[in-house]
């Protein structure tokens, strides 16, 4: 089974990546973890990868290559989204840019949403459930990869999840016996910081001139999801 964990930019796939390899952990299974940072780099993995193989692959941008892997049984695509205005901040803060830049960059994720939800059997995450579902979604996330999750295993991954974006993560015995599993040298839970979560960062982080510019910007994206000004 192969993980697709994509979508806008900065708007959730690091906390996902780490529950899905929670949600393997705790099955004791056995997958590697890939996260892909262009374009090029994903058709590489997708030319390479093995349908039998458990594979959870972290990216942002579609390729073409991407929608027709996605179509096999095998795939399971996740699709993460959050308030544009959020992501515009974001990609200032963590990726060093201009505002312009990361207008346009924003811009351009979000262009691809019509074809993302075109993907058979995907399942849309909105970054405000990390914050406010997590249980819930949790339990849906493993569903979706035909693992049914006891309730106190899914809370017990809420709570892991707490640890890892408060910097202090607690080991149980859940982590402890899946310390021997193969993940991927270069990838593991520890390589892959999570961020912690903030809704409405915008308000905060942008000027008076900026805040007024993005939300007229994307005022239909805004209305569209319900986000409010």
């Amino acid at each position: 089974m192969i993980i697709f964990n994509f979508g806008i930019p900065n708007s959730g796939t690091d906390w996902s990546q780490a529950v899905f390899q929670k949600i393997w952990q705790h099955q004791s299974f056995e997958f590697r973890s890939e996260k892909t940072t262009s374009m090029e780099e994903l058709n590489q993995v997708i030319g390479s990868m093995n349908v039998e193989e458990r594979l959870i692959l972290q990216f942002d941008f579609l390729t073409q290559e991407a929608i027709a892997a996605a179509q096999q049984d095998a795939v399971r695509p996740f699709y993460h989204y959050r308030d544009p205005r959020d992501v515009v901040c974001a990609e200032m803060e963590y990726r060093d840019m201009t505002f312009a830049d990361a207008v346009d960059q924003t811009v351009a994720a979000y262009q691809e949403i019509h074809h993302a939800l075109c993907l058979p059997g995907i399942m849309v995450i909105p970054y405000e459930h990390l914050l406010c579902n997590a249980e819930g979604l949790i339990f849906q996330m493993a569903t979706k990869l035909g693992v049914l999750l006891k309730l106190a295993d899914v809370a017990a991954i809420a709570e892991e999840m707490k640890d890892l974006l408060s910097g202090s993560p607690t080991v149980n015995s859940a982590q402890a016996s899946s310390q021997a599993l193969r993940i991927d040298a270069e990838h593991t839970e520890e390589s892959a910081p999570v961020h912690s979560l903030h809704i409405g960062k915008w308000r905060e982080r942008l000027s008076q001139s900026e805040q007024a510019m993005v939300t007229r910007f994307f005022k239909p994206l805004v209305t569209q999801f319900g986000y409010g000004e």
